[in-house]
């Protein structure tokens, strides 16, 4: 079993969750919510074959899988993932993963051609990811570390009683270097692959039809319309899930470019001095405007 798979990557708050309901909502691309089950069962299930494929090790498996954080906002009954393994008899832990991937696809009426994997999570094991998967292909999205510090401020207002509510830090010294350095050492690792694209938050919010083609053409696939829809898809079908929408408010809204910037009325002057100071270099590379 052969599907053509990829992986956003992302600092937190960098739209990525965005990105994911765009993709999701064309025709051949399926990417359920977040979830790292993929990277955290791999030491229990990595070494699975063909002798896996018995009732008791696909029980066990799927057992673990439902188990996992955030798994349950999936909504993905035992039984349909059962049947998908039944019926693609997935020889090693990819193709295992796979029929995960394709049984959210099935839930939802769709028959993909691509499957993506979104988890910002995912950023700290770049050297495991890549070696059981080196020939996922890379969606590196970053936003204007800036603009980031603002939304990463923002959460602090959710309630805290929200179960899976981020824990961000809020100094804006922190904030920059957390930003540089997940932005750098994915773009370090992964600048000189043919399997790599960055793409960049503010072209998607400008030209989301340019942006957007310039990443399926890189999946080799043509932009559809329907897409610019995602938010009408997650408002009827809860694309993003109830657990973990009330920080990801802009996938229920049309794209909108205002927010653009925003960090030049949000935070004080001395404030994106520093942000500057300790995240220069990124900002350079990404080419941002240091000097506002």
């Amino acid at each position: 079993m052969t599907r053509n798979q990829f992986f956003i990557y992302g600092n937190p708050r960098s739209g990525s969750s965005l990105l994911r309901l765009l993709l999701n909502s064309h025709s051949k691309i399926c990417v359920p919510p977040e979830c790292g089950f993929y990277h955290w069962l791999a030491s229990k299930y990595g070494s699975w074959n063909q002798s896996n494929l018995n009732p008791i090790d696909i029980d066990n498996y799927i057992d673990d899988l439902q188990n996992s954080k955030k798994f349950e906002t999936w909504l993905l009954p035992s039984s349909l993932i059962r049947k998908v393994i039944d019926d693609n008899r997935p020889q090693d832990y990819n193709a295992l993963s796979t029929c995960v991937y394709l049984s959210y696809a099935f839930l939802h009426d769709k028959q993909p051609e691509l499957l993506g994997d979104k988890n910002n999570y995912y950023i700290k094991h770049l050297d495991e990811l890549d070696r059981m998967a080196p020939d996922k292909f890379i969606i590196h999205i970053v936003r204007d570390g800036r603009d980031t510090a603002c939304s990463y401020r923002e959460i602090k207002h959710i309630d805290s009683s929200h179960k899976y509510k981020p824990n961000l830090p809020t100094d804006i010294t922190e904030i920059a270097e957390e930003w540089r350095v997940n932005n750098l050492n994915i773009f370090n690792f992964y600048e000189t692959r043919d399997n790599y694209i960055l793409i960049k938050y503010e072209d998607i919010l400008k030209t989301p039809i340019k942006a957007l083609s310039q990443i399926l053409e890189a999946l080799q696939l043509e932009f559809e319309p329907e897409m610019l829809d995602f938010y009408k898809n997650n408002q009827l079908k809860q694309l993003e899930p109830k657990e973990t929408v009330a920080w990801k408010q802009k996938t229920l809204q049309p794209i909108d470019a205002k927010d653009i910037g925003i960090y030049k009325r949000k935070l004080a002057k001395l404030e994106i001095e520093q942000f500057n100071k300790t995240a220069k270099d990124a900002l350079k590379l990404f080419k941002y405007d240091v000097k506002c």
